[in-house]
């Protein structure tokens, strides 16, 4: 893509994940939201992906679920072209899957609420931003948004060590009025942290400040080229692949 168009087009929505990836690296940013390259999907991803679908599955299908096995699968069938391009080697996170799944819907089934919705996309207009917001929670009960994460390292204080997620869940609460939660898991730990109000509110707007920051820098720089002369290259972290890396230099050269 030419470097010489606005960096933010008509159909550009913010989100947390844009605005996380803003507050990381607006290099990486620009990456994946002007020039539109992804990072590959990794085995850490397809866990999360596959244990709170098969959580899902639990908490919805008619009858018993084995919810492990729905896990495995649906790892196996999401990263069907990774594994055999690692011929026969099984990553561990395959082996943790149906676990997290299982710890996932034990928690889910307590909270004894009505399911509303799954993954359902919304799109709001937020006072004072040109561009609307979209986010998808994960599961919405009739009086809390549990948003899902699943880890190899369980996180004992994720207000202190996974802001993103804590930014992300709040910006959620704060749209959709509701009690929002973090749900962690790895196979051995399970754990629900419910964000109070004062921390919805705080990091909420947090991020909306974030999204404001980036319209203005859509103002500031002309096109893609000014905001990268004026943007420093920063590749670090797991965010980045090989590819990925190479591409940005490229640009940056």
């Amino acid at each position: 893509m030419k470097k010489t168009n606005p960096i933010l087009n008509e159909e550009y929505r913010h989100s947390a994940s844009r605005g996380n990836d803003f507050i990381d690296s607006p290099s990486l940013w620009l990456i994946r939201n002007y020039f539109k390259i992804q990072s590959e999907t990794n085995y850490s991803m397809t866990m999360g992906n596959a244990s709170e679908h098969a959580a899902h599955v639990a908490l919805t299908a008619p009858g018993d679920i084995n919810v492990e096995n729905v896990a495995y699968n649906t790892f196996t069938m999401m990263a069907e072209d990774q594994l055999k391009a690692d011929e026969g080697v099984i990553p561990k996170q395959l082996d943790k899957v149906g676990l997290i799944a299982k710890n996932f819907t034990e928690v889910l089934k307590k909270i004894d609420q009505e399911l509303l919705h799954y993954n359902k996309k919304h799109i709001v207009k937020y006072r004072g931003l040109k561009h609307n917001i979209t986010y998808v929670p994960d599961f919405e009960f009739t009086d809390i948004i549990v948003d899902t994460k699943a880890t190899m390292a369980f996180p004992t204080d994720p207000f202190q060590t996974k802001l993103a997620h804590i930014r992300q869940a709040a910006l959620y609460g704060k749209l959709m009025n509701k009690r929002t939660a973090l749900l962690y898991a790895t196979d051995k730990k399970v754990g629900l942290f419910e964000l109070p109000p004062e921390v919805i509110e705080q990091q909420s707007m947090f991020m909306i400040g974030v999204f404001k920051k980036i319209e203005k820098s859509n103002k500031l720089f002309k096109n893609a080229k000014e905001f990268i002369e004026h943007t420093v290259l920063n590749t670090d972290g797991y965010k980045w692949d090989a590819e990925t890396r190479k591409i940005a230099n490229r640009y940056w050269s």
